[in-house]
């Protein structure tokens, strides 16, 4: 008989307590996720990773403590005879929430270096609030079903699945299927929001808490009718005023959601949303800029790559400034660093490589010192950057028009609102549109009503490095960072891209960083220069004195080996090749290529000598304290 009741015990019992568990798991993560969904929206990219990383551990652990520990229970079978509340689904969920938060709090702690929101004693504080709500709600939760058990109320065993089984429980599948539903009802309500015009849809914000708060309410409503009709009329004054249903739940638990979702987005979060963007139209704040016109103020920027073949020295010491309204450019051979020192800047460097030092200053602001969360306000509005690449650069899972109008709604919200305002009926989103096919336009796309509705594989190479110029232009930047934007464009159509960088700087009083190998393309574009040579900069200063009086010579030999129209002339080519930048060359980086080293330049790095007002070279033949009659020739 033992050995029957033990058989019993595992044929009936473990399946039925893992499938119990792992719907408690997916309640408990959804309800405890709302516990650190509040700090988790203000942390950088990288912390939310770790904190996602970290509860999902948790969580993990937590199940699988309360699942050892059920099937311990359901295996002792004398064990079970007295504490058969401990194989209950009230048990495994408020044992779950108990054991669930100090290991998230640990291992949160671990991941994140001591670096995570619970290192302010506010959030800490918040976050021991939340805990200890959920806590006492789950353990309440258990003690009022384990009071129904001492009082001889039943409740079912573990989850009934079969209707016609004596012990099927209507209370507690119905806490399941409610749960089940609610899910169907929030799947609906994504689909018939997506076919919606996206002019007519609500705003997301409100729709997401409207969803959030119809669920729980719809939830909690049932599980009272649960309650009252099916334990305390049902079961303890033998009351029946009918027979709890799939088909009724499937139609209360439906028609008490939709019903709450539309009375909280009608009257609650809507009205809130269009109070907050009133507020934004009538908002007159300001940037605090400091009285100064340098813009960006780049200083000592170092920039590595630590590779299995060692570390590459991309960016060495870089520093240059920007004023308002002026294009500085931006040259030098493939792999100098002009890329990187672009990428450095917006915090897009990736591992391997890391920014070990510098400043970076943007209107007074250092953006190396910034969260990521906070360079986001930056990237797109106040600095954008057009990248070399535009194939890799464009979401190919987008038409061109919603990548180009994502830039007005995420940076340009006020200017919309107010322009949707003076149109009835017309939302912010056809704004949008709207701006985003003039500026195709501007760009002289022809038929820009059909190009803004394409995908990036369907344009040419050209037609997408003009459609990411139109991104990175569209919220009208006051620092533009263009890296080789005309690279894969015709002669006819580079014209009108610079033409189009110029008026953009004219009309806005941007500032353009210009990135380029086309020595043609700075003297157009420029007003001044600065010339990198493996990860430094050599020389830097006005357009005019680099073309006309160079002093570096890697400047002199860039400019040699330019043809100029109408003038014969041999065309000089500088020897050598760019160093590999994990072992560059001692001293200063360009003496094994150069025709004027001599005795320092193999050993000593030059520093930066100003030869004339606002003109700096880094080269020994300007340094006083050399003797440059010691110059010796390069056989």
């Amino acid at each position: 008989m033992l050995n029957l009741f033990f058989q019993y015990v595992y044929f009936a019992n473990y399946g039925q307590i893992l499938i119990e568990s792992i719907a408690c798991v997916i309640f408990v993560y959804f309800l405890a996720g709302l516990t650190y969904k509040y700090f988790i929206d203000k942390a950088d990219e990288v912390q939310r990773l770790k904190t996602a990383l970290s509860f999902l551990v948790s969580i993990l652990i937590a199940f699988g403590i309360s699942l050892l520990i059920m099937f311990a229970v359901a295996y002792i079978g004398w064990f079970v005879v007295f504490f058969q509340f401990l194989t209950k689904v009230y048990f495994n969920f408020a044992l779950m929430v108990t054991i669930l938060f100090p290991l998230f709090k640990m291992f949160l702690a671990r991941f994140s270096r001591n670096e995570s929101f619970l290192s302010s004693p506010e959030n800490k504080k918040s976050f021991t609030r939340r805990f200890l709500f959920l806590l006492l709600l789950s353990w309440t939760a258990f003690l009022m079903f384990l009071i129904f058990d001492l009082f001889g109320i039943p409740m079912g065993e573990l989850i009934p699945l079969d209707p016609l089984n004596p012990n099927f429980d209507p209370f507690l599948l119905g806490f399941e299927w409610t749960f089940v539903m609610l899910i169907i009802d929030i799947i609906i309500t994504r689909l018939v929001i997506s076919i919606i015009s996206i002019d007519k849809r609500p705003p997301k914000n409100a729709l997401k808490s409207s969803t959030l708060a119809a669920a729980i309410s719809a939830f909690v409503l049932w599980s009272f009718q649960l309650l009252i009709f099916e334990i305390i009329l049902s079961r303890v004054l033998k009351i029946t005023l009918f027979e709890q249903d799939i088909r009724v739940l499937a139609i209360g638990v439906s028609l008490l959601y939709f019903l709450s979702l539309y009375g909280f987005l009608r009257f609650k979060y809507l009205p809130k949303a269009m109070e907050a963007d009133k507020g934004l139209i009538q908002s007159t704040d300001a940037l605090v800029i400091k009285e100064s016109n340098v813009i960006l103020n780049v200083e000592d920027l170092r920039t590595y790559f630590y590779t299995e073949e060692g570390v590459v020295h991309a960016v060495e010491g870089v520093s240059f400034k920007i004023n308002e309204g002026e294009v500085l450019g931006l040259v030098g051979e493939t792999g100098c660093g002009k890329s990187v020192t672009a990428l450095s800047i917006l915090q897009l460097i990736q591992s391997p490589g890391e920014i070990l030092s510098g400043k970076v200053e943007f209107r007074g602001e250092d953006l190396l010192k910034v969260s990521t969360t906070e360079m986001l306000a930056y990237r797109g509005d106040k600095i954008t950057m057009i990248f070399q690449d535009p194939l890799n650069s464009l979401n190919p899972v987008f038409t061109v028009g919603k990548q180009i109008s994502e830039v007005y709604l995420l940076h340009k919200k006020k200017e919309l609102l107010i322009e949707a305002s003076k149109h009835k009926n017309r939302s912010t989103f056809g704004v949008a549109r709207e701006w985003s096919k003039q500026l195709l336009k501007d760009l002289n796309i022809p038929s820009p009503e059909n190009i803004i509705d394409r995908y990036p594989h369907e344009l040419s190479g050209g037609m997408r490095q003009r459609i990411q110029i139109a991104m990175g232009i569209a919220g009208s930047p006051k620092l533009l960072i263009a890296d080789e934007p005309t690279t894969a464009l015709d002669v006819t159509v580079q014209n009108q891209i610079l033409k189009l960088l110029k008026d953009l700087k004219k009309k806005y009083n941007t500032s353009i960083l210009f990135i380029t190998h086309d020595l043609g393309i700075i003297s157009k574009m420029c007003d001044r220069v600065a010339v990198m040579y493996t990860g430094s900069i050599v020389e830097y200063g006005s357009t005019k004195q680099i073309f006309t009086n160079p002093y570096h010579p890697y400047t002199k030999g860039l400019l040699s080996a330019v043809p100029i129209e109408g003038e014969e002339k041999e065309l000089l080519i500088i020897p050598g090749m760019v160093p590999n930048l994990i072992y560059p060359p001692s001293g200063c980086r360009f003496h094994p290529r150069c025709p004027k080293r001599f005795q320092p330049c193999d050993s000593e790095l030059p520093i930066s000598i100003e030869v004339a007002p606002n003109y700096f070279v880094n080269c020994h033949l300007y340094d006083p304290k050399f003797n440059k009659t010691e110059e010796v020739s390069t056989s």
